[in-house]
Formats: structure tokens, C-alpha cells, sequence
């Protein structure tokens, strides 16, 4: 299985912006040493006019250069701990490495980038990631999505409001080079013969449907081909920023059709209990919409009771009037 991993990624500019902040490096089995199977990254630099392009470049310069020095210095055949450990140490690097340029560089002060790497060895993959760039499995027709988004949208509100994100915008919580230390997260999920891993940009979510973006990966000849489909999906969608994909097939993986209404499940931000190798699912709570409506109720009748308190107020005032008026 490991030599046959179909491994390919593509970055686009998109239509509206001549700057590309986003990267994508793989790397097989060769490159890591012999140490893990295939490695994917995926980094979205936050804002052009923040150079947010550095940003991305540096983490995707340093974190495969350290994680490949890392593994060469491990036994031939890692544990998973030891692996998950170099993968979190090289997301580390990186983090520092861009902080530490901003720091130098006054022009680059506050600059950073969102990052998610996977590590695929056997059939298990493992996930690091800060940020809104995103980690997908495509397993038996239905996709999941492995990460949660480090933003305020996600972290902050709960339950689904879909209004919230036109208020708020995309504000990151986490990300690579934003402090001189990163809290990062660490998934782990099993990548069979016949499924597909995503990482991906927001320029693909932001743009496509998750169940296009399924249908799309699901149906694909190649990785490589998923990879040029995806990123035209989004151009044509409108292509409002950069697009950044890479995709990792199974030794066996046929293309399909994905059946009609097959939902997407969608990750949950990390409890206290980070790096869990559960998957985390968004828990469709009704309490933030039933005290959003207790809250508004509860201005309503205060608005009233102000009303028939300034009205009693003010008819009390007439009539101490009146009776002056008559003596």
C-alpha cells in the first residue's frame, strides 16, 4: 500500500488576487526516510497586505525540512508517539521560525498563516494543524471532516447561525507565527485502501459546497486530477481568494459516485482534552438559540414596563398640573 499512495497537490491565485499566500508541499515515503508512508501540508498566509505570502512560504520551507531531519533520527520502524511527536516538533519549528522573522522585520510584524500536515503511515494518518485550513476524509461514500476551525466563528458560537458569520467575518484564533508558541492540534484517523484524504485552503470551502467537494473527490480518476477539478470548482465559483489543495488516495481506490444527500460531518472545536484521537463532532445544542430567545424576550418586557412606567410618570405630572392650575 505505502508505494502506491496517490499523492498530488495544486495552488491557484484564484480570480481576484494576483498574490498567492498559499502552499502546499507532499513528500512520499522516499523523502521521509522510509520512516512514514507520505506526508501532505497545507498553509494559508493571512493577508496579503500582511505578507501573509512569507508567512506561508517559511512554515512550508521549515516544517517539512524539520520533520524530515526528525524522522531520519528515528528507529527504522517509530512508534506512533514518536511520530506524532516529530510532527508536532516541526509544527513547532515553523511557528517560531515565522514569529521569529516578524520579529526582525518590522514590515513583517504580524504576519502568520494557517496550517494543517498530515502524516500517513500504515493506515493511520496523523493531523496537526492551526488555523481554518481544513483536514477531510473520504471513506465508503461519506466524507468527515477531521478538523475543527481555529476561529471565533467556530470556538465562540455554537449551533448553527447562519447569520453569525457575515457579523463576525473569518477572525482566526490560532495560527503559525501569530505568538512565539502554538497550541496546536493533533488528529488522528485511519486512511483505508479505498479512501481519500483533503487537506484544503478556505478558498475551496469558502467557494464549494462540502458535498460538492465529496462528489468531486469521490469521482476523480487520480489525486492529481481531484486536485485540478477542486481547484476549478472554485474559480468558478467565483475564485475570491487563493485555493490550496492536496489529496492522498488509498493503493486501491476506484473512483464513484457519491449518492445524492449524503451528508458531510463536520468536526467541533477541541475540548480541554487536545489531541484526543477521537474525532470530535458538533454537538447541535438548542440551548444558544433558546436563551438568544429567552434574551429577546426579556428585553421586550423591559421595554415595555420602561414604557408604562414613563407613561404613568407623565400622566401623574398632568394631574398634579391640573390641580395647580385649579387652586
Amino acid at each position: 500500500m505505502a508505494s502506491q499512495l496517490d499523492i498530488a497537490f495544486l495552488t491557484d491565485p484564484g480570480r481576484a488576487r494576483n498574490i498567492n499566500c498559499d502552499r502546499c508541499v507532499t513528500a512520499d515515503r522516499e523523502a521521509l526516510g522510509n520512516r512514514a508512508d507520505a506526508f501532505l501540508m497545507v498553509a494559508d498566509g493571512m493577508g496579503a497586505n500582511r505578507r501573509g505570502d512569507t508567512a506561508s512560504l517559511i512554515a512550508a520551507e521549515v516544517l517539512p525540512t524539520t520533520l524530515v531531519q526528525t524522522l531520519r533520527e528515528l528507529p527504522d520502524s517509530p512508534t506512533q508517539e514518536q511520530l506524532a511527536q516529530a510532527l508536532r516538533d516541526a509544527t513547532a519549528a515553523a511557528n517560531l521560525a515565522v514569529w521569529k522573522r516578524a520579529q526582525e522585520d518590522p514590515d513583517l510584524r504580524g504576519m502568520g498563516t494557517t496550517c494543517v500536515a498530515a502524516l500517513v503511515t500504515g493506515g493511520t494518518v496523523l493531523i496537526c494543524h492551526a488555523g481554518d485550513s481544513r483536514a477531510y476524509l473520504l471513506s465508503d461514500g461519506a466524507m468527515s471532516q477531521i478538523t475543527a476551525d481555529h476561529s471565533l466563528i467556530q470556538e465562540v458560537v455554537t449551533g448553527d447561525d447562519v447569520g453569525v458569520e457575515g457579523r463576525f467575518g473569518t477572525v482566526i484564533t490560532r495560527g503559525i507565527g501569530l505568538s512565539r508558541t502554538v497550541d496546536a492540534d493533533l488528529e488522528l484517523t485511519r486512511l483505508g485502501p479505498r479512501d481519500a484524504l483533503l487537506l484544503c485552503t478556505d478558498g475551496l470551502t469558502n467557494m464549494v459546497r462540502d458535498r460538492r467537494i465529496a462528489a468531486v473527490l469521490a469521482e476523480a480518476p487520480t489525486a492529481s486530477d481531484a486536485c485540478i477539478r477542486l481547484v476549478a470548482e472554485a474559480n468558478s465559483a467565483g475564485g475570491v481568494d487563493n485555493i490550496g489543495v492536496a489529496v492522498c488516495r488509498g493503493a486501491e481506490y476506484v473512483p464513484y459516485q457519491v449518492a445524492a444527500g449524503n451528508d458531510v460531518e463536520a468536526a467541533v472545536p477541541a475540548d480541554d482534552t487536545r489531541s484526543s484521537p477521537r474525532r470530535r463532532r458538533r454537538s447541535r445544542s438548542p440551548w444558544p438559540t433558546a436563551l438568544a430567545m429567552a434574551l429577546a424576550a426579556l428585553c421586550m418586557v423591559l421595554a415595555v414596563l420602561l414604557f408604562l412606567s414613563v407613561s404613568e410618570r407623565n400622566r401623574l405630572a398632568e394631574e398634579v398640573r391640573l390641580l395647580k392650575a385649579t387652586k
